[in-house]
């Protein structure tokens, strides 16, 4: 190489390395490097790659026109041309590199080749791979001018990295402050630890997270609250391991953070259900203070290294006092919470005197105001002093399976709290004998039983059940909202008491009234039980006697019952009657009752036996008395053996008179009822007989037209002649059957079929349907030179009384075609949808205006029919419609509900 040439080359390698030296990304610098390597000593390809210490290989990160396979190659010490450089630490030419160790490119073997180590600082941090095709041979000098460049290449190496390292940290440090933005943005603990966990997990690239916290209850255990990533999915709920094991012990005992890179050399490490390939754990303690919060734990497929420790450390710093402002905020809000309830109860004992809307009020408040969702109010049963009744409930006890629960008072954590007149709090139910479990309850920790005491009596408890562990300062508020709730539960009863009697007198009232506007014996006995027996607790049924020709009873009919689980039941049930020992004192208008049937020796076996099988054993008898004649009874029944108490039966007692008087008066009106029958029967009658003259008329005028033209038409041709008297004919005996088809609706009906055969419209409309019967009719217009067309594509067929009522309407409108229209052609449509059936009639005859006057001739017979029309439609729910106007023909628009359908 001449000077000329040597200088031009130093300015070119002057200017490579000002090249490198501008840029500070490390990918684009190594794919700068090594071209500018190989374009320095005019060399064909190249790669550059990084020494990875901790993995034990060179890692190709650059390549300049070689396969972009090579791109990521890892090469082990003594493997290849980037091993053997590794190995030596030394510069190393080949006239070919096949005479390389363990060449791994074998299609360069003809290739000469110069591998070249990168250092800094005296440590190899990389390594120039560069080849050229023969007959190209590298000197001394291309490895001097190469390695003078790779000095250089280390500088501006160290720099990107650093460059890089300076971005991680600033990223880092901007994941930490965005990471500390979101778990300090709320106050809500529950939420606080779940996006804690997930936003660490995220933004700092984690492979698993888990966060536990200390048990309140017992600080030398860990409860796993929170997990996210690989092993989250296994693990089970609360998941609890001791301070005093695991790497999470160690970190929680000595406050510090414990990173360990291979947990299979640690006897301390604990692996997690369902993961076996961790290979670094890294536990950091959350601490506030001198106050132990919990642990963070961090594991990873990776090594983790000294920044992951810096971040989570900060992090769990963050986190520690997050849960304590947390912490401290539910805690102003539980105490907020708690004298804002008992304000609340407070203005309920002055303000609510219906009990079960206090008692469920007062759940509410406590599960809407002091966060604990499973609330129940339990109050003693006053049939059964010795058991409890859930009167009201939220959460779980407010299911179907738990409405009704009952309970004895010395059972269970309530029992115990109701022995000792104090509230009870146990904050570990699964370890206590005393729980009594209820469905849905399987993660329930804490109960509190507080009894609900007024002066010496018990009137109930106060039960509160929670996934979490609950407070001695809860305990303590709850005892004030109880006897709050005590006072007020005794008021509501004093009131209900006094109302009662108030309610008493109503009824009288309102019965009175409701009965009296009943027109037939069933509303009277309906009536009744509805103002009565559903305002009442027993089940109550109406029986009425059967009275032979000499007035003596014959049967028992129960005409009605209600009853709590089935309401009000209309029944006609004739039972024979006999006489027994329960008659002499009934007959003398005595009320009888009968504690238990099974030991009544009153009762006669068959009623002892039905009211057994029925599971009501105990019976009140009330007669009916009307002018000293007991004309039935008022049965009182319950299901349980009941001692029964005067004012049980006062509100029964006092409405019988008013029954049975009102019972008497209908049937003195039965003989009215039959009498507005017979009315009915006269106006069907007159229904019948319009129809007898609209379809005869329509028939008579046909033939009074055809008769006007028969003279004329015989003039004109003989034969024509005969053919209109022949139609004469025929439509004098169509009147005829018709007119005998409708006389026989005025008859009884009976059951013999319909005659084959050409019969009447209305009665092929029977037989055969609406849709022949107009096949037939239209049929008979075709004769008379009129052009009808049928369209009953979407029609399906109807209840009789329908198609009788849209024969009839399409009868008298193509009457009125027949008659007015002078039409050519007239179309019928018949449609039916999910609603309505409609019926539509269109001509094409002169028309008129709709606002035109009906021509007197037509006036009293209601304007072209169409009155008619409309009163059959209506009579069925429908609606007539009339389109017309001059030339323009005539369109009749029929609109009918179906029988399940509307308009």
């Amino acid at each position: 190489m001449n000077a000329e040439q040597l200088l031009r080359q130093q300015e070119s390698l002057r200017q490579v390395i000002e090249s490198i030296s501008s840029e500070l990304e490390l990918r684009p610098l190594l794919t700068r490097i090594v071209r500018h390597a190989c374009e320095l000593i005019g060399a064909d390809n190249g790669t550059i790659g990084l020494v990875d210490e901790q993995a034990g290989v060179i890692r190709t990160e650059a390549i300049y026109e070689m396969p972009a396979a090579e791109l990521g190659a890892e090469m082990p010490p003594g493997v290849g041309l980037a091993g053997q450089v590794w190995l030596t630490r030394q510069p190393l030419v080949l006239n070919c590199y096949g005479d390389v160790d363990q060449p791994v490119r074998t299609e360069l073997s003809e290739y000469t080749v110069i591998g070249l180590p990168i250092f800094w600082r005296e440590q190899m941090i990389g390594f120039f791979g560069i080849g050229a095709a023969p007959p190209r041979r590298f000197t001394p000098h291309d490895v001097e001018t190469l390695t003078i460049f790779a000095r250089h290449a280390a500088i501006a190496i160290e720099n990107a990295r650093l460059f890089e390292a300076e971005k991680r940290r600033a990223t880092r440090i901007a994941t930490i402050n965005r990471i500390g933005q979101l778990i300090t943005s709320g106050l809500a603990l529950d939420q606080l630890l779940q996006q804690a966990v997930e936003t660490i997990c995220d933004d700092l690239h984690l492979d698993s997270l888990g966060l536990a916290l200390i048990d309140p209850e017992d600080p030398d255990m860990l409860i796993l609250l929170r997990a996210v990533g690989a092993y989250a999915p296994d693990i089970p709920p609360n998941f609890r391991q001791s301070i005093h094991v695991g790497i999470c012990g160690i970190a929680a005992r000595t406050r510090q953070s414990v990173l360990l890179n291979d947990v299979s050399r640690s006897p301390d490490y604990i692996s997690m259900p369902g993961v076996d390939d961790i290979y670094a754990e890294l536990v950091v303690p959350v601490v506030v203070g001198d106050r132990l919060l919990g642990v963070l734990n961090f594991e990873s497929r990776q090594p983790i290294t000294l920044e992951d420790v810096a971040d989570l450390e900060i992090v769990a710093h963050q986190l520690g006092v997050a849960i304590e402002n947390a912490r401290l905020f539910e805690a102003e809000k539980r105490r907020a919470a708690r004298v804002a309830i008992i304000n609340r109860v407070a203005r309920l004992i002055a303000g609510n005197l219906d009990l079960e809307q206090l008692l469920q009020t007062a759940v509410e408040a406590i599960a809407g105001y002091l966060y604990y969702q499973n609330v129940a109010l339990l109050l003693v049963d006053p049939a059964d002093p010795e058991t409890l009744v859930l009167r009201a409930s939220s959460g779980i006890y407010a299911t179907a399976e738990i409405l009704g629960y009952r309970q004895k008072i010395d059972r269970g954590i309530i029992g115990a709290a109701i022995e000792t007149r104090r509230y009870l709090l146990v904050n570990n139910v699964r370890r206590d004998p005393r729980y009594v479990s209820i469905p849905g309850g399987e993660t329930i920790t804490a109960e509190l039983a507080i009894p609900i005491i007024i002066g010496d009596r018990l009137v109930g408890a106060l039960n509160i059940e929670s996934e979490q562990p609950m407070s001695q300062e809860d305990a303590a508020g709850f005892e004030i909202i109880a006897d709050q709730l005590g006072v007020a539960i005794e008021n509501a009863r004093l009131f209900a008491e006094t109302q009662s009697a108030l309610n008493q007198t109503q009824l009288l009232y309102r019965t009175s009234q409701r009965i009296s506007t009943a027109m037939e014996v069933d509303e009277v006995i309906r009536a009744y039980l509805q103002q009565v027996a559903a305002r009442g607790r027993y089940a109550c049924s109406v029986v009425l006697y059967e009275f032979d020709d000499q007035g003596q009873r014959s049967a028992v009919i129960v005409r009605g019952q209600w009853t709590r689980e089935k309401g009000l039941i209309h029944l006609a049930e004739r039972i024979p009657y006999s006489r027994d020992d329960l008659d002499p004192p009934l007959d003398a208008g005595q009320t009888i009752t009968v504690s238990d049937v099974q030991t009544d020796p009153r009762i006669p076996p068959a009623l002892r036996q039905v009211q057994l099988e029925a599971g009501r054993p105990a019976l009140a008898f009330i007669p009916l008395m009307v002018r000293g004649q007991r004309i039935g009874l008022v049965v009182l029944s319950d299901t349980a053996p009941h001692a029964w108490e005067p004012a049980d039966l006062h509100p029964y007692q006092a409405t019988a008179a008013q029954l049975a008087t009102a019972i008497d008066s209908r049937r003195q009106h039965y003989l009215l009822s039959e009498r507005g029958r017979q009315i009915a029967v006269l106006k069907e009658r007159q229904r019948l007989a319009r129809d007898l003259h609209d379809s005869v008329t329509q028939l008579i005028f046909s033939i009074t037209l055809i008769a006007q033209s028969v003279a004329p038409a015989w003039r004109r041709d003989p034969s024509e002649g005969e053919r209109r008297i022949q139609r004469l004919l025929e439509l004098s005996q169509s009147a005829l059957a018709e007119m005998r088809a409708l006389l026989a609706e005025l008859r009884p009906p009976d059951s013999q079929p319909l005659p084959p055969g050409p019969v009447p419209g209305i009665v092929q409309v029977q037989r055969d349907g609406l849709v022949a019967a107009l096949q037939s009719h239209t049929a008979n217009l075709a004769r008379d030179g009129l052009q009808v067309k049928l369209n009953t594509a979407g029609y399906v067929r109807q209840p009789l009384e329908q198609e009788e009522t849209l024969y009839r309407i399409a009868q008298e409108a193509l009457n009125n075609v027949v008659k007015h229209a002078r039409a050519q052609t007239v179309e019928l449509k018949l449609l039916v949808n999910q609603q309505v059936i409609q019926l539509k009639v269109v001509d094409d005859g002169v028309g008129f205006a709709p606002t035109a006057s009906v021509p007197s001739a037509d006036k009293t017979k209601g304007g072209l029919g169409l009155t008619t029309m409309r009163e059959r439609a209506e009579a069925l729910g429908g609606t007539v419609q009339l389109a017309a106007a001059p030339k323009s023909g005539v369109m009749v628009t029929v609109t009918i509900p179906r029988k399940d359908g509307s308009l």
